[in-house]
């Protein structure tokens, strides 16, 4: 692998992860109203089912992965069940309640799961791997350590851009202190997670 190709791709994979979808704004809204950790530990469980569907791709699993398409469906809809839950449970929260930004390793794994349950949910990205990669990358020359270069790429450049993502709506999330923009926070972060998860179940 080239390094001009290698560059490439990190280009187009940045800018894929970059673009607003239902990842993003998973993680935005956990940022909100949970804190930075949180949004996170869910940024990270992107990056880590992006980094199972980038195997995937570059085992040319990809027909396997569409005959069971339904394993991909039941993770999609489970994400999405549980954001619609989660913004539920915000719009009926109390104003004074607080933003549940405790660092339980319960809520960090729960947090984890949303984001991978998200990317893996999402079958239309294994498909931009599988395409993606024969335009930049020449296959057949590609060795083991280009395939693990790759994988961490995309690995690398999902926590770094969800990173940045939750530490903005974490700053964000210290401006709703007062009942008043606690009730605001409730009502946009839970109004937020139902759109999102509804978006997810509709693709």
């Amino acid at each position: 692998m080239t390094p001009t190709a290698f560059l490439a791709y990190c280009a187009a994979v940045t800018l894929a992860a970059a673009t607003p979808g239902p990842a993003m704004f998973a993680v935005i809204t956990n940022g909100v109203s949970r804190g930075f950790l949180r949004a996170f530990m869910a940024g990270v469980g992107v990056a880590a089912g992006d980094a199972v569907l980038v195997t995937l791709a570059l085992l040319g699993l990809v027909a396997l992965a569409q005959t069971f398409e339904w394993i991909f469906l039941l993770l999609k809809y489970a994400g999405a069940a549980y954001l619609i839950f989660l913004g539920v449970r915000m719009w009926r929260a109390s104003a004074t309640q607080s933003n549940e930004q405790g660092t339980g390793q319960a809520k960090l794994s729960r947090s984890f799961l949303l984001g991978a349950s998200i990317a893996l949910g999402n079958p239309k990205a294994i498909l931009f791997h599988a395409s993606i990669m024969p335009l930049i990358l020449d296959l057949d020359t590609m060795t083991f350590f280009d395939g693990l270069l790759v994988v961490a790429t995309v690995i690398s450049v999902n926590i770094v851009t969800m990173g940045v993502y939750a530490a903005l709506a974490g700053r964000a999330s210290g401006w709703f202190r007062t009942p008043r923009r606690m009730r605001l926070m409730n009502r946009f972060a839970g109004s937020a997670m139902i759109g999102t998860g509804a978006l997810i179940a509709a693709r």
